[in-house]
């Protein structure tokens, strides 16, 4: 099948480049049109409906992320194209969405249009880019992030997470529904992403939720104890900024 496909980049070069790419290594992709800003892009996505949009986040008068809330509804797959900007990855990154960074490097490439292809192909409605619109829409910060497993997508409210638990290169969330999601990355990147919603690095395998935890144990060189019943150790050198981010 052919992925009807719309470019939007404020960059004209960037523009041919990435068709060019395009054209040259991902023949599934079909290039209908592009646009040189977001509401160029947001009368094409009404004219044509894409399967896929290329979309560049910096742009003037409105980036990529406005012109998403302005779409009522968004019935198809995105990539974001970007130059590096870790609050903007951040958010990328906790709905476990695909993006690229530019120059473009063309085996990210095939991979972001063959996990778009995927989901395609089975008809899956976009719960993860409508996450996103969600996160950014709110004052408060992201309501919720996606867990990608070997088998599914769960997506969560970060308040729902009870801790989490690293293991090597996995991370096991304990939820409030006492579901268990093993989750293919580092605990270092959950706590990149979640620390800003209260979650506190108790020690290298540990990550817990502060307004699930029920007290501070003094004995046995201090632990913590969670409202679900579970312990979670603290580290000698992780014990004073522990307890000085419970006691705000």
């Amino acid at each position: 099948m052919k992925l009807k496909s719309i470019i939007i980049d404020d960059e004209l070069h960037n523009q041919e480049n990435l068709k060019r790419l395009l054209e040259m290594h991902c023949p599934e992709v079909l290039v209908l049109a592009t646009a040189s800003s977001a509401d160029e892009g947001l009368s094409l996505i009404t004219e044509h409906e894409p399967d896929l949009v290329f979309l560049d986040i910096e742009m003037p008068k409105k980036n990529g992320f406005s012109m998403l809330e302005d779409l009522a509804v968004v019935n198809f797959e995105v990539i974001f194209v970007t130059a590096y900007n870790k609050y903007v990855l951040k958010a990328i990154r906790s709905c476990a969405l695909d993006y690229l960074m530019k120059p473009v490097v063309i085996s990210e490439l095939q991979q972001a249009v063959q996990n778009v292809l995927n989901v395609v192909k089975q008809k899956k409605e976009n719960h993860k880019l409508k996450t996103l619109v969600e996160n950014l829409k709110s004052n408060q910060g992201p309501k919720k992030i996606a867990l990608p497993t070997a088998d599914e997508l769960f997506f969560v409210t970060v308040d729902d997470i009870i801790r989490c638990k690293g293991e090597n290169n996995y991370t096991m969330f304990y939820m409030t529904d006492k579901r268990s999601i093993l989750v293919s990355r580092t605990l270092k990147e959950w706590d990149e992403l979640l620390s800003a919603y209260g979650f506190i690095r108790t020690h290298q395998s540990h990550l817990i939720n502060k307004n699930h935890v029920k007290s501070y144990v003094k004995r046995d060189g201090g632990y913590i104890l969670m409202e679900d019943g579970s312990t979670v150790s603290v580290s000698k050198h992780k014990k004073e900024q522990t307890l000085r981010e419970l006691s705000t």
